[in-house]
């Protein structure tokens, strides 16, 4: 299955959050990946609308598959009850409704329920208090057609893969496979959502890379785990090790894990460090890295240094200059064999640097992604990182 249309994998921008008591007046935005989503819902319904009252404002839903959960015969659904806010309505709720038209619905059962549907590029919000009485309309979400806006019936194929198990789903032959380590150890984003996921695995940082939807003419497409064994690398061409994955309050892999990144990186997969976090008692370990360098604790700097070597990389596709990126805690001392693209401390340490092994590379920052500010603040290099990557996989 190939679908036409240019997929992401990332629900984005669902509206979320304290919409529901009588003290909310405005939006929540939090991001979730699909796989979150299917993770966190006891129940993923595949139905088509059965009939349609346009007086009452109302249509029932014929329930044709339930993935998950335990299969309803119908649900009712009452679009009278949705708000009228910007971009929605249940006047343009009731327009988009079609007898026969299939969609998906996804939610999770705990004292209430909350949904969240879809159908052909169509995002809405809904919740009920009994499964078989009438589930109110909320809102719809206008901001997640920029994710997805395929058919219906694609969009089950594409949740059918992920459910049974399959990775990287409908991305294109062409794409750059990103796996990002990330949500053990930085500061993450609120996990309330309209289906609740188990674990917050979206971190700032997550959230500003895969906003990076290409490099030149390569597609990127994301997978984040919170995994430290890191299952199924031989299928990604870089591997993002978030902040504060490696060290946070001491060393995080294991021996496993460190042979994992080398053997990945000998075999021509890239590997990206992001900043970590280095306490005098606790110096950075490098045994993932093949090569010589010492991780030193350091206060925040946002001036670094350019050198030749790394011009093209500040100035593509973005141009950063010294005095807009945040820069932590700094990799020192390294091996003759790094090529040295920006510096900070008068040269001392290392803000981006690059060093080769085998068929691959590793690209190793300094770079403080631990807020919303800080992580804000690099994206723009983020993403001429990734855009060197992608032009420098295989």
């Amino acid at each position: 299955m190939r679908p036409k249309h240019q997929l992401s994998l990332i629900l984005c921008l669902i509206l979320i959050g304290s919409l529901f008591g009588s003290q909310a007046n405005g939006f929540i935005y939090r991001e979730f990946t699909i796989h979150e989503i299917l993770d966190g819902s006891t129940n993923i319904v595949f139905g088509k609308i059965k009939s349609i009252d346009t007086k009452r404002l109302n249509a029932i839903i014929e329930v044709e598959e339930d993935l998950k959960g335990e299969k309803l015969d119908e649900i009712k659904f009452n679009v009278a009850t949705g708000w009228y806010v910007r971009g929605s309505s249940p006047q343009k709720m009731m327009k988009l409704l079609k007898v026969d038209m299939p969609l998906i619905l996804f939610y999770q059962e705990t004292h209430t329920i909350e949904g969240l549907g879809y159908f052909d590029g169509t995002w809405f919000r809904t919740r009920t208090g009994n499964p078989e009485g009438w589930w109110i309309f909320t809102h719809l979400c206008p901001y997640m057609p920029r994710t997805f806006n395929g058919t219906t019936l694609e969009f089950r194929q594409v949740v059918r893969a992920i459910v049974a198990g399959e990775k990287w789903v409908a991305a294109p032959e062409n794409a750059v496979k990103v796996l990002v380590l990330t949500g053990n150890s930085t500061e993450s984003m609120p996990a309330n959502s309209p289906v609740p996921v188990p674990t917050n695995t979206v971190s700032y940082e997550y959230n500003a890379i895969r906003a990076v939807r290409e490099a030149g003419e390569k597609p990127l497409v994301y997978e984040s785990t919170q995994d430290r064994s890191l299952p199924g690398l031989d299928e990604v061409d870089v591997l993002w090790l978030g902040h504060g994955e490696i060290a946070y309050r001491g060393y995080l892999l294991n021996e496993e894990t460190e042979q994992t990144i080398k053997g990945f990186v000998e075999n021509g997969g890239i590997v990206i460090v992001s900043g970590q976090d280095s306490d005098r008692e606790r110096p950075f370990e490098t045994g993932w890295l093949v090569g010589s360098l010492k991780g030193a604790e350091r206060k925040p700097t946002q001036d670094f240094e350019v050198t030749e070597q790394g011009k093209k990389l500040f100035a593509e596709p973005n141009p950063v200059e010294s005095g807009q990126l945040y820069i932590d805690d700094a990799w020192t001392d390294w091996d003759g064999d790094f090529e040295v693209l920006a510096t900070t401390n008068d040269g001392k340490d290392l803000v981006v640097g690059v060093r080769k092994h085998g068929k691959g590379m590793y690209i190793i920052t300094s770079l403080r992604n631990d807020k919303r500010s800080t992580a804000k603040g690099n994206k723009k290099l983020m993403e001429n990182i990734l855009y060197y990557a992608a032009h420098q996989s295989q």
